[in-house]
């Protein structure tokens, strides 16, 4: 059996014990009234107000964009191997699988579109999460191929 101080409730360890193991020093006195405080904690647990290029969007944008970011969409991928309610997972293309990757950067059909829109080549991370004219961009795609997202 080793040998243990016990201490009860908010009693200290006794006049015996040095300073250092005794586990109720003394606290500063703080002038900080309670409304002070008070103040002082909502402050620091209210959500900051930083807006990114995603929450400056209208909503409608938004579901698509986070649609394509997650996969979780109506293009034939996901219906297919998640939901069962397409009897492929390819493209019309037939090319790949309707990815939001194919559709967005690969797919023949939807180049015209694409080349109208980004006329120089962007990465895929730019489109899905790049400044508000990316990702403006990307919904305006979307909205011309007339795809369901």
């Amino acid at each position: 059996m080793w040998p243990s101080l016990c201490v009860f409730g908010n009693k200290s360890l006794g006049k015996d014990v040095p300073q250092e193991l005794n586990p109720t020093p003394k606290q500063p006195d703080n002038p900080v009234s309670f409304a002070e405080k008070k103040t002082l904690v909502k402050a620091a647990m209210r959500p900051q107000s930083t807006r990114d290029a995603y929450h400056l969007l209208e909503r409608w944008q938004q579901v698509v964009i986070m649609r394509l970011r997650t996969g979780h969409c109506r293009l034939n991928a996901h219906m297919f191997r998640k939901l069962k309610l397409t009897p492929s997972p390819t493209c019309p293309c037939g090319l790949e699988d309707q990815t939001p990757e194919h559709v967005l950067m690969t797919c023949p059909q939807l180049k015209p579109i694409r080349d109208k829109v980004w006329p120089a080549s962007v990465p895929l991370r730019t489109k899905l999460y790049g400044s508000r004219q990316d990702l403006e961009a990307t919904t305006s795609f979307v909205s011309q191929t007339k795809l369901m997202v």
